[in-house]
């Protein structure tokens, strides 16, 4: 297995998929640290930052913001942290976490960021079933 493939297996990429860009790829987090949380990952495998292309760094641009622009229209997060570690996932991605100052409802569950204003613990959160990410999906992409 490529490891490639094992990042996308290990943050279950083909089922949680929101919307796929040419180099780009926005997908929920398996483990939902708040709300409308992901992961924007390359699509080809790349171990560092700085040997990503110049399409790419373009692309991610516009990615963000139509990112933030579904997000903030689906659950009017306060603010949105961008997470590049790549410490156990030697791969270019970034966790992408809406924060939220207050609770948001949504599926029946009172979504709170415990964190909230301090920096997300984006190891906490609550693992979701493929039914929630089929339903936040559609959440975000109808908004």
């Amino acid at each position: 297995m490529t490891e490639l493939e094992k990042f996308r297996q290990k943050f279950r990429i083909p089922a949680y998929t929101v919307r796929e860009y040419q180099h780009w790829v926005w997908s929920l987090r398996p483990v939902h640290t708040t709300i409308g949380c992901g992961v924007l990952s390359l699509r080809r495998y790349c171990p560092h930052f700085g040997e990503m292309t110049p399409d790419e760094g373009a692309e991610l641009a516009y990615v963000a913001k139509e990112l933030e622009a579904k997000l903030k229209a689906a659950f009017q997060f306060d603010k949105i942290n961008y997470l590049m570690l790549m410490m156990l996932d030697p791969h270019v991605h970034f966790h992408v976490i809406p924060r939220y100052a207050t609770p948001r409802e949504f599926g029946g569950i009172a979504w709170t960021d415990e964190a909230w204003p301090k920096p997300p613990n984006s190891a906490a959160g609550r693992d979701l079933s493929e039914s929630e990410a089929k339903a936040i999906v559609a959440h975000v992409l109808g908004a």
